[in-house]
């Protein structure tokens, strides 16, 4: 099955996504999510997911105007795609212009009709120049349950496993 597009928002569905990482934080989110309301950052044990943690990002989002900020990632992403901890996502150096657009829509995607979005899709990596397989989700986190402030990021390369 090909990739959803809506409008030029690439998303994966569930079913397509192999990565065991992907998909054991989706299950692990899903365990937070109580009463239709969305986990929040104290939600998420990191003593809980010690194995995803290189592979982890905390995303703070600003909503006036709309901005991304990486306020943690995880060693695995940093090696492989770009260490981005502390910088906007408008100031990401490993992306073109056309790509940020796209990264931008998934993340509004996520804040705005509050569910995960799964990607996948081919990626050169900064630090080896190979193409890897990349396999993502964004998940969204609430501190009050409704209104998403952050999310969460689980970014795998399944091929170097």
């Amino acid at each position: 099955m090909a990739p959803a597009e809506t409008g030029d928002l690439v998303e994966t569905a569930f079913a397509e996504i192999t990565s065991s990482r992907v998909k054991r934080f989706d299950l692990y989110w899903r365990s937070k999510c109580r009463d239709g309301n969305l986990p929040s950052r104290a939600d998420i044990d990191p003593v809980e997911i010690k194995d995803l943690l290189a592979h982890f990002l905390l995303i703070d989002i600003e909503t006036d105007p709309f901005r991304v900020r990486y306020r943690l990632c995880g060693s695995a992403v940093s090696l492989y795609d770009e260490e981005v901890t502390g910088a906007y996502l408008d100031t990401v150096q490993n992306i073109t212009a056309d790509e940020l657009q796209r990264i931008i829509r998934r993340y509004r995607a996520v804040v705005e009709e509050r569910r995960p979005v799964f990607i996948r899709r081919k990626q050169i990596s900064r630090q080896t120049r190979y193409e890897l397989d990349l396999q993502a989700g964004i998940w969204p986190l609430s501190q009050d349950g409704t209104t998403v402030n952050q999310c969460v990021a689980v970014e795998d390369f399944p091929s170097l496993d």
